[in-house]
């Protein structure tokens, strides 16, 4: 029996580091920086200061799979995308209150579409607009740049 369990934790832990992927050193290096740079807003009040928002929760909207995303409109009307500036910051709703810091998100206006971190953006939430996830703080079996988290805001 002890062997068995010993066969499924090694097959698990090599199953899941095998499976993750690697974005090479330089996209590594940058999501670490994303991370130092954003470390702060785990508290939802240093993200409110900083110009993120909506602060009334009564105008917050939870998205499956991703969660409540707070915009810095300031950010949002810039040319460029900053990957230590992060034009949205989405929380996931804890379930004794508050909020957990899962993710970045990229957004730009315009006709062409951005890359960063060397991923195209996504088609955006409205019409001449991108998007591009970096679930820098919740892992994602779906990849670190993925729209959707199926570990986040799992709606019943």
């Amino acid at each position: 029996m002890m062997t068995l369990a010993i066969v499924f934790v090694v097959t698990f832990v090599l199953t899941n580091v095998a499976g993750a992927k690697s974005y090479g050193p330089v996209v590594s290096k940058q999501l670490s920086e994303v991370r130092q740079a954003t470390a702060k807003y785990h508290d939802i009040e240093a993200a409110f200061e900083d110009g993120y928002g909506p602060k009334d929760e009564t105008k917050y909207h939870l998205v499956p799979n991703m969660g409540i995303h707070l915009t810095n409109n300031e950010l949002l009307g810039t040319s460029t995308n900053d990957p230590l500036a992060p034009e949205v910051l989405v929380y996931e709703p804890k379930k004794n209150g508050g909020y957990k810091l899962v993710a970045v998100e990229y957004m730009s206006l315009g006709e062409e579409r951005p890359s960063l971190f060397g991923q195209e953006f996504d088609d955006g939430p409205f019409p001449g607009s991108f998007a591009l996830h970096a679930w820098v703080w919740q892992a994602n079996p779906d990849g670190m740049f993925s729209p959707l988290n199926p570990n986040v805001a799992n709606v019943e």
